[in-house]
């Protein structure tokens, strides 16, 4: 079954805007989604939970309770841990490697009337108050629709400083922007 390219009314720009085009490689999606699981608060919970059975596996092995306790608690823990690690690790790569449309080439421009996306099948227009806020890391743009989804942008795009500079004026303007991390320590010898 073939879709049809969507169509939306070209964004009229006035003023500044930034244009980039790349495709996504595998490791920016992986590292967007270790970034959002860590600012999820379940995933810490969970996280710990696992690590406390874990740990409380082996006092009780420690303390002579080989079959009884001692199994139930490190059975508990692995299957949290083992979890967190599929979620973290596994599921972005297989993600990537089964959505044809993650690895397809797209093109975003960004100004104060608000971005547009075009991705191989589907073209968006949109205002600002679309995203609820942007968080920046050392490679990436990861601009948030919800807790759940997000645009992936990586700073590698754009063409040089000058632009992500003026992309950074215009996120400022228009939507929170939070730093993670090493985010800010890009140089401006930072050769693209």
């Amino acid at each position: 079954m073939t879709h049809a390219l969507k169509e939306a009314t070209p964004m009229e720009t006035v003023g500044p805007s930034v244009k980039v085009r790349f495709v996504l490689r595998e490791d920016e999606i992986a590292s967007a989604y270790r970034t959002l699981s860590l600012k999820r608060p379940l995933f810490w919970v969970v996280s710990l939970i696992g690590v406390f059975f874990l740990v409380q596996g082996a006092l009780d092995l420690r303390g002579g309770d080989v079959l009884g306790n001692a199994s139930l608690h490190f059975a508990g823990g692995l299957f949290l841990v083992g979890m967190i690690a599929t979620i973290v690790l596994i599921y972005p790569r297989w993600q990537f490697r089964r959505n044809a449309r993650a690895r397809g080439e797209q093109s975003h421009e960004f100004s104060d009337e608000g971005f547009e996306v075009s991705l191989s099948d589907s073209r968006s227009v949109a205002k600002w108050t679309f995203y609820q806020q942007v968080i920046a890391t050392r490679d990436l743009y990861l601009m948030l629709h919800n807790n759940r989804l997000c645009n992936i942008l990586p700073r590698r795009a754009f063409a040089n400083l000058a632009d992500e500079a003026t992309f950074r004026e215009i996120l400022h303007r228009h939507t929170k922007l939070r730093p993670v991390g090493a985010a800010d320590s890009r140089k401006a010898t930072d050769s693209r």
